[in-house]
């Protein structure tokens, strides 16, 4: 259970320098230009505003809730400023001069927390340059993981991830393709971070199993995906915005076999374990080339 009042300013901060490629806010950075103007909404602790500043040469600016996670973000020296708001009442007319000024807003892993998240993205659009961009990613509550504690009537709640303890909303790839589209926005193109299916397997019938696993979705955590404001009716925005949330086996298969690969190796030589420094010292020695440690 939430602890009442419980400081939470640290619980989304990462070292972005340490993760790979299968990461939604590295799929994020890929989408941005380098020299963008970019405003970071939801910033935290500010690892991914850091990421832009160093990696993209990025004029970044911050909104974000929590005054705590504001001052660590702020130690990074990557914003140009960062203001305290709260997207449930955010007012975009306090912000005039920011109007058309953005060449990119990220929402990472944020509209799922907001209640009202139609009217701070309508507020949002103001923001962007003719030509500019949404970036955003959200967590999949059809990932196979939920699917099948669903079916053993199970719906756990956690401190991070698709059940994050403080999500209001939750979205499946159909849901975000007719939640976009109702606004008038296009999705541009999406990209998913993979993870595994482990949740006890065992516990339902082959054929459940097998129609779970047989869906590349139950194997997308998040979805990151670019988006802008559309002039096209909202028939065929629907339609646009379905095909480009759609993703196919070729797309999962070749990260499954990267996980599983690399799930097996930790499972014979754990991370930390005197096992794992014996069989690195081995490989070094044999010159083997370097898979991740």
């Amino acid at each position: 259970m939430r602890e009442p009042n419980r400081d939470r300013s640290a619980v989304y901060q990462v070292d972005l320098s340490a993760r790979g490629e299968n990461d939604a806010r590295i799929i994020a950075k890929n989408y941005v230009p380098n020299h963008s103007v970019v405003l970071d909404v939801g910033s935290a602790c500010g690892d991914f505003g850091l990421l832009l500043h160093r990696e993209k040469n990025c004029n970044v600016h911050g909104m974000e809730f929590s005054r705590a996670s504001i001052e660590i973000a702020e130690k990074t020296l990557a914003y140009s400023r960062i203001h305290q708001i709260d997207l449930n009442t955010f007012d975009e007319d306090g912000f005039q001069e920011y109007t058309g000024f953005f060449d990119c807003i990220a929402l990472l892993d944020v509209l799922e927390h907001v209640v009202d998240s139609r009217r701070a993205l309508r507020g949002l659009k103001r923001f962007l340059k003719p030509d500019g961009f949404f970036a955003i990613s959200l967590p999949n509550v059809a990932f196979g993981d939920i699917k099948l504690q669903l079916l053993t009537d199970n719906f756990i709640y956690t401190e991070t991830g698709i059940l994050d303890e403080t999500h209001v909303r939750f979205f499946t790839h159909r849901s975000i393709a007719e939640y976009f589209a109702r606004q008038g926005i296009e999705i541009l193109d999406c990209s998913v971070k993979v993870e595994d299916v482990r949740w006890k397997l065992n516990c339902v019938p082959n054929r459940i199993k097998r129609y779970v696993l047989s869906d590349p979705h139950s194997f997308v955590y998040q979805y990151v995906f670019t988006a802008r404001s559309s002039g096209l009716e909202l028939r065929d925005l629907l339609e646009v915005n379905a095909s480009r949330m759609a993703i196919s086996g070729e797309k999962i298969n070749p990260w499954l076999r990267v996980i599983r690969r690399q799930n097996l190796i930790n499972g014979m030589f754990p991370v930390g374990s005197a096992r794992r420094r014996v069989a690195i010292k081995i490989r070094n020695a044999l010159r083997i080339p370097r898979a991740e440690d």
